[in-house]
């Protein structure tokens, strides 16, 4: 049986090539793709994402490059999935005011569980920052 991940590949790319920025600044897009191993077209969609939701600046000229826009204690896992996906959520049933189910029969069991779940999970993606993941001795 394959394995699903919850990261998109999108998302992912994201994670692992801030968590190198902050430990590179300044490498550039072609170099970020070439140390995690990613195609460079995609990395440079990541990384445009990353520019316009205000996560990293590209930088032209000699001294150019990528660089955080933020330092890594400020960045969140939930704040970088959603500057690339959209809001998170674990499914759709707990974010709508009625599911099907409570449509058909007046009730669902599953919705405030799901609901509870989707609070917990985005407290956890919103806890974790870069920094919490980079080793000590980055800058």
């Amino acid at each position: 049986m394959s394995v699903r991940t919850l990261l998109k590949r999108e998302e992912s790319y994201a994670l692992h090539a801030l968590l190198l920025l902050a430990e590179e600044p300044g490498l550039s897009a072609q170099e970020v793709a070439e140390k995690l191993k990613a195609p460079p077209a995609f990395m440079a969609k990541v990384l445009q994402k990353l520019a316009r939701a205000g996560l990293v600046e590209s930088r032209v000229g000699r001294k150019g490059g990528v660089w955080l826009k933020e330092p890594p204690e400020a960045i969140s896992l939930l704040r970088v999935m959603e500057a690339l996906s959209g809001p998170v959520a674990l499914d759709l049933c707990a974010t709508l005011r009625r599911c099907p189910t409570e449509e058909r029969r007046g009730f669902c069991y599953l919705k405030p569980n799901l609901v509870r779940m989707n609070l917990e999970l985005r407290k956890t993606l919103a806890g974790l920052t870069l920094a919490e993941l980079l080793p000590q001795s980055a800058p």
